[in-house]
């Protein structure tokens, strides 16, 4: 048989896939080995160290399934996955809060019903960057922080 593009094509291209699949499956299927060395220091590596007797370690492939009773704070009741975290929830009103807490948030929520009465009236409003530089929010700027003001205090100042 001549090696022309058609035997290459049919044959060899095929063989060389199937060799490199199984070469990087053998090493992709390397186990954890565990030794101690000389100074009495324990370590963990995926070859095996040739100057020192090795343990061979059942590692899983899979992290297991998560079967606790634990109500971790911060994830969602109803979530059930132990891989899906829930984001974390925004205090509302329902929340036990001090009376400390209390007057803090309801000084914000005059501040944000100030600011927010202030992009009503105004044509043009001006904003501090992070380097404290102050410049002219854009229209659509303007709009997206009046609707975040307006969620704010529906959420936490009713």
């Amino acid at each position: 048989m001549t090696l022309n593009r058609l035997n290459f094509n049919r044959f060899i291209r095929p063989l060389t896939l199937i060799s490199l699949l199984l070469l990087t499956s053998n090493t992709s299927m390397a186990g954890i080995y565990k030794w101690t060395d000389a100074e009495g220091n324990v370590h963990y590596s995926q070859q095996r160290p040739r100057d020192a007797s090795s343990e061979k370690m059942n590692v899983p492939k899979y992290a297991p399934e998560n079967k606790s009773t634990y109500k971790r704070p911060g994830i969602d009741k109803k979530t059930t996955d132990s891989n899906t975290k829930a984001a974390p929830e925004e205090p509302t009103l329902e929340t036990k809060e001090t009376p400390a807490e209390k007057k803090r948030r309801l000084a914000d929520c005059e501040k944000i019903r100030q600011n927010l009465a202030t992009m009503e009236s105004h044509g043009r409003v001006r904003s501090a960057d992070k380097d404290g530089n102050l410049r002219y929010l854009s229209d659509e700027e303007k709009v997206a922080r009046m609707a975040k003001s307006k969620n704010t205090l529906s959420k936490h100042c009713k």
